[in-house]
This record gives structure tokens, C-alpha cells and sequence, in this order.
């Protein structure tokens, strides 16, 4: 099969088009043919080496987590899926398997969820990291509950976009923060305060908007950006961030920090195990109208250096898909 691969780490341009073995599925597992790989954060940064604590690298490597396509073949255990159905997962990758910029991708049968009819390749392959990150993040770590003023900073970018959302739909009062292009489209999913962090102090604006402090912060950015976030959240109050954003320096130290003012400090990065029931209901919301897909822009796969660029510069809005075949 053909697929982007690094032979070591580096900027984009280590990334290489090439001809490697097609995988073989385990008793687990379940081919897949991609037709789009969705494009994280955490794939330039794994290009670059930065994610080393999280996961080997064996060369030549396979990048990306988010699939798309149909199943070209199961293992000896797989009973749920057949070939030829369209499905999505966040892949084998997490777990030191080779990733999904590739013609064919493999994931254990419990990160596979079916695509829904109404939705495309392209829009089920925008989900899964993003989309299970947000989610996980809300509800099975912060506990996320209705009547809630919550901040998601950095809320125009594809965890953000989730983020807000899925915390409108749980019934929170939603604030997020982004640069003045992207107020607009934070104000298209409702959200009830858009501070725009290039025309306002973020701090004067949380204060202002909960004067008591937040219940809830989310920061999808990384704390350098919002370096008193901790003081932005009232006791009681939770502060989520995700570590492979490699940005929290020392977690032991910001989770003491934390403590002393009362407030739960939560490091939550994507757990892929056992997700499909997750990613199905996000598909389901997205399915039947509940919440929206953010914009999404396609690269070909031969120019998966060129959507790294685009995505390191950290202003993208929504979400950057790969296509890998016409399926």
C-alpha cells in the first residue's frame, strides 16, 4: 500500500510518500480501506518528536489517528463487522500501532463505530480524536452537569468546536474564547459569551462574565496562552487540560497549585479504548442535527505536509481531513 511516512522526526517536510507492507489484522482487529484521515494537533507534534513520553517510534512510521472507510477484513475474533462496511475510528495508533495516513488502517473492534447514512467519509473522519477528546473531557472526567458557566479556551479549533457544543447540549452556560475571525462562527453554535482574546483581556472578560468565578474550564490551547487559568476557576470548580497539547510542564506541581485553591485539576487526554459506544452517539448527534460538524478543509494525502503547516500555525478553524481514495 502507499501512505505518508517520517523516517525520523522533524518539520513537515520529513514526511514522505512512499510504498509500505499492507497490515495484517490481529484476532481483534478490523482492516480498514481509508477513504479520509482526519489531521490533530497531536500529528505535528508527533512528527516533531514531542509525543516520545506517549508512544515509540519505530521507522518507517505511519502518522495519524482518525480513520475513515469501509472494512476490507476482520480478524478471527471480529463478529460485529463485515467488509464493505463504512465505519470510523480513532485507529490503532494510540497504542503503537502504525496510524492512518495510509491506503489501509487497523483498529481493534472497539474503537470501530458504523458511519451513519447521513453523513460522509470526510465528516465521520473529522470526529474521532477531536470529537471523543471533547467529550471525555466534559463528561466522563469533569463530570460536566447542567446550569454550569464553563469557558472552552480556544473554542473555534476542532476540539473547541465539540467542546462547546456538546456542553450547550448538556445544558451549560457556554463562554469560549478565539481570535476576532473566528467570533462569528462561536456565535453560530450559541455561544452566550465570545471573548475575542485579540481585542479583550480574557481575565477582565471571564471576571466580568462569572463574577463568582468558572465552574468549568476547558483549555483546549495549552496554559501558556492562559497562564492564570487556575485563578479564572471558582473552589469546587474543575480546570481540564490536555496534556499532549505538551504544555503543562509539570503536572505534579499546576495538580499541588490546584489543591490549595479548592479546585479539581483534571489532565485528560483521549482514552480509545472501548469508544465505540461514544463515537456512535457522536455520530448519532451529529446525524440527526443536534450539533454541527465545524468547517472542514481536504488535502490529498500527498500533501499531508502542507495541512501540518497549516495546522501547527495554531489559527485553523474546524477541522483538516486527508483524502486517501475515492470510495
Amino acid at each position: 500500500m502507499h501512505a505518508m511516512i517520517i523516517e525520523e522526526t522533524g518539520g513537515p517536510e520529513v514526511l514522505r510518500y512512499a510504498e509500505v507492507p499492507t497490515p495484517e489484522p490481529g484476532a481483534d482487529d478490523v482492516l480498514i480501506r481509508v477513504a479520509c484521515a482526519g489531521v490533530n494537533p497531536a500529528d505535528w507534534k508527533n512528527r516533531q518528536g514531542l509525543l516520545a513520553m506517549y508512544r515509540p517510534y519505530v521507522f518507517p512510521y505511519i502518522i495519524g489517528f482518525d480513520a475513515a472507510g469501509v472494512v476490507a477484513g476482520v480478524g478471527e475474533n471480529v463478529t460485529a463487522f463485515k467488509p464493505g462496511e463504512r465505519v470510523f475510528t480513532p485507529t490503532n495508533h494510540g497504542q503503537g500501532g502504525q496510524g492512518s495516513y495510509a491506503e489501509y488502517t487497523l483498529a481493534n473492534q472497539d474503537r470501530v463505530a458504523r458511519i451513519p447514512d447521513a453523513l460522509g467519509f470526510e465528516q465521520a473522519a473529522a470526529l474521532p480524536v477531536a470529537a471523543l477528546t471533547a467529550w471525555q473531557a466534559l463528561f466522563d472526567r469533569g463530570g460536566q452537569q447542567a446550569g454550569r458557566k464553563i469557558l472552552v479556551h480556544g473554542g473555534s479549533g476542532g476540539l473547541g468546536g465539540f467542546a462547546v457544543q456538546f456542553a450547550r447540549w448538556a445544558g451549560a452556560d457556554v463562554a469560549a474564547t478565539c481570535s476576532t475571525p473566528n467570533v462569528d462562527y462561536l456565535l453560530s453554535l450559541g455561544v452566550a459569551r465570545v471573548i475575542d482574546y485579540r481585542r479583550e483581556v480574557v481575565t477582565d472578560a471571564v471576571n466580568a462574565w462569572a463574577p463568582r468565578g468558572l465552574d468549568f474550564l476547558l483549555d483546549a490551547v495549552g496554559v501558556s496562552s492562559l497562564p492564570n487559568a487556575l485563578d479564572l476557576v471558582a473552589p469546587g470548580g474543575t480546570l481540564v487540560s490536555i496534556p499532549t497539547l505538551v504544555d503543562d510542564g509539570d503536572f505534579a506541581a499546576a495538580a499541588e497549585a490546584a489543591h490549595a485553591k479548592g479546585v479539581n485539576r483534571v489532565f485528560s487526554t483521549m482514552d480509545d479504548i472501548g469508544c465505540a459506544a461514544t463515537l456512535a452517539k457522536i455520530a448519532g448527534l451529529l446525524a440527526d442535527g443536534t450539533i454541527s460538524l465545524p468547517p472542514i478543509r481536504v488535502f490529498p494525502l500527498t500533501e499531508a505536509a502542507e495541512a501540518h503547516r497549516v495546522i501547527q500555525s495554531g489559527h485553523n478553524r474546524g477541522k483538516l481531513v486527508l483524502k486517501v481514495a475515492d470510495l
